[in-house]
Parts: structure tokens; sequence; C-alpha cells
């Protein structure tokens, strides 16, 4: 076996490639014997996917070298290394658009990556080429964090899954719109697998605390990406290259328009905005998710006006309703609990807490609740 003189792709020494139509002339013996990678066979053929791979692990080291947390690294040491965040990404460092695919939180969230990408990219690496997967790596990327800022602006968000989706989605587009030699078992074989590993993770998203949006806008992406590319992955060299370029440039011009929508959906936030300001925002964000039933959503931007704000009473009865949404009675009492504390007067929190209070089946505890929400003159309007 060796490679292909155009693609790059493994192929019977001297044939036509099945992949891109290029003639490969045969290799002279003489010239063969002295290849470096002949004389040591175990030598690594370094990859784009090992390059990558190497980015991230080397980004994670420097985390942690200068004092960043193995496991939960903090919102400010994930900011000091280029993660996502709306007021600065949609403010004057755009460039965090795309860092941060290469910053992650926590050594479980790089490791879970990394094998998928270790797997995932070398696959669609051999599919595409190096220089189409360079590319649909990067632009997967932009898509997720685009997405991540459009669904939650004010959370920090990090970690190479939304370019890794896009990998998925694109070898599944690929798989199933463009036509390889390839035995209809084996890509059979491969398709369960990309749709097992798309619905598991995606079902896994909706865990609290996961971007979920990120990996919908990756895949989405990498869909698109991969059925563009599809149809000329086995034409004449020159015809693909002209095809890629046209794919590469209209993705493009579409992150653009996106990241530029989403400059006039959320306006910049000042970079010097006092702790209440952007406690103010987290708040808005929080209330509208909770109109929208995303509990997930609003407690994660609760947490932070809580850390701001840590004696206003307002946050802590929203963390109860956002409980309370969760079907999660236990985390809810201490809530209202709270915000009653910080105001005794508060007769709303005094009625979340009876519906806590009832929730786990504790009717006198409900009753004194509801007594004294009405004797503050909380009517439920």
């Amino acid at each position: 076996m060796t490679n292909c003189q155009t693609c790059g792709r493994e192929i019977a020494a001297g044939s036509v490639c099945p992949y891109c139509g290029a003639h490969n002339a045969p290799v002279p013996f003489a010239a063969a014997a002295s290849d470096n990678s002949l004389r040591n066979p175990r030598r690594l053929d370094l990859s784009v996917t090992h390059l990558i791979v190497g980015i991230n692990v080397l980004v994670f080291v420097g985390m942690v070298l200068t004092g960043s947390s193995l496991t939960q690294p903090t919102r400010e040491q994930l900011l000091r290394w280029g993660a996502n965040w709306g007021p600065l990404s949609l403010g004057t460092q755009p460039w965090r658009i795309l860092t941060s695919n290469y910053v992650h939180i926590g050594i479980v969230h790089l490791g879970f990556n990394m094998w998928c990408l270790w797997n995932l990219g070398q696959l669609a690496e051999r599919i595409l080429g190096r220089l189409n997967f360079s590319l649909l790596y990067t632009f997967s990327g932009i898509a997720g964090s685009l997405a991540s800022l459009w669904f939650h602006p004010t959370i920090p968000g990090a970690g190479a899954s939304g370019a890794i989706f896009g990998l998925a989605g694109a070898a599944i587009a690929v798989f199933y719109l463009g036509h390889l030699p390839i035995a209809k078992t084996a890509i059979r074989s491969s398709m369960s697998s990309l749709m097992t590993f798309v619905g598991y993770n995606l079902l896994f998203g909706l865990a609290p605390g996961i971007d979920n949006s990120a990996h919908i806008g990756g895949l989405v992406a990498g869909l698109a990406m991969g059925a563009a590319l599809s149809k000329h992955i086995l034409v004449a060299p020159e015809v693909r290259r002209t095809w890629a370029r046209l794919t590469w440039i209209t993705m493009a011009a579409l992150l653009l328009l996106a990241n530029s929508g989403l400059r006039r959906m959320y306006p910049q936030v000042p970079l010097l905005a006092s702790p209440q300001v952007v406690a103010s925002q987290h708040l808005a964000v929080a209330q509208r998710a909770l109109i929208q039933r995303r509990p997930d959503q609003a407690i994660a931007n609760l947490q932070n006006v809580i850390e701001a704000l840590p004696q206003a009473p307002e946050p802590r009865f929203l963390m109860g309703e956002a409980y309370l949404m969760q079907r999660d009675p236990d985390k809810a009492i201490p809530a209202f609990q709270e915000a009653l504390r910080l105001n005794p007067e508060y007769g709303e929190a005094a009625a979340g807490l009876g519906t806590a209070y009832l929730a786990k089946g504790m009717k006198t505890e409900a009753e004194q609740a509801f007594k004294k929400a009405a004797e503050l003159g909380y009517t439920g309007e």
C-alpha cells in the first residue's frame, strides 16, 4: 500500500485512486527502499488530528501550571485562557469564538473530548483529506461557539465538543450521500456507530452544566458542509478543489453573518461593568429562562447573580422557583428559606416555600408557610 500523490489517502501502489480518480505512477524499488518510513515502519505518521489533540492538551497543561484547577477551573481562569463569553466575544475580543474550542473545563472534560476527537478525527481526515478536515473542524467549532452565544450569551463556554460534533455530522453526510467505494456493510456499521454517538451525546447533553447548544450548532454545520462536499469526493482533483473552495467561502460568509446578527441581538456589555451591572444581566437571562421553562439555564445564571449579590433575596427566590420546576423540593426549600431570611417581608418567597413543602408531603409546614404568605399580603396574583 502507498498514499495517493494527489489526495494523500491510502491506496494500492501504482493504481488509480478510488477516492479522487488521480493516476499514480509506480514507485521505483530503489526510491522506496530509501524512504524513512520503510526503514522505520513503526514511525508515527503525525496527522492534523494528532496536532489538534496535542494543542488541546498543551493548553490544558498550561492552565494547570499557571494555577487553574485540575477539575473545576473558575470562570476567571477559563476567561484568562480564551473561553467564550458574550460580553467579550461579542465585544472587542471576537477571537474567543475560536480559541474557546481549545480550552477545557477540567481534566474529565478534556479526556472525554480528546478520546472522541482521536477516533472521529482520524476517520474524517482519511475521508476528506488534511486541508478539508482542518477547515471543517475550525468552522464547526466556530458554529458551535456562535450557537452557544445565541442561547446563553452571559455564561462562559469552552471545549472542543462543537467541532467534534461537526466532524460526526460531516462523516454521516459523506457516508450517506458520497457513494464511497466501501463495502455497504462497513458503511452501515460506521453509520450506526456515528448515529449512536450523536444520539447518546445529545441526550447526555441535557444534563445540567453541559452546553448542548454548542453540540447542535457544530452538528448542523458539519452536516451542511459534509453534504456539500460529499457529491464531489470522487471527481477529478480540479473539480473537487473548486467545489471545496466554494463550500468554505460560503460557510465563512454564513458564520460572519451569524456573528453580525448576534452582535445586533445582544448589545455589547461594557468590559469594565460593575458586578451589579453584570449581575443584572444574568438576572434578566435567568428570568427569561424561567418563562421559557429552562430551569438549568436559569440556575446557572442565578448562581452568578448570587455570587455577585449575596445579600439580594430575589435571586434566592428565583433559584427556588427553578428547583421546583426541576421537581427538586429538597433544593428549593433552602433557597426560599434564605430569601425569607434576607427579606422577612417577602410574601412570595413564603408562598414558594409552602409549595415546596407541599411537594414533599410536609402538610403542616406548608400550611404555616402559606399562612405567613397571607399575613404578608401575598394573594397569589
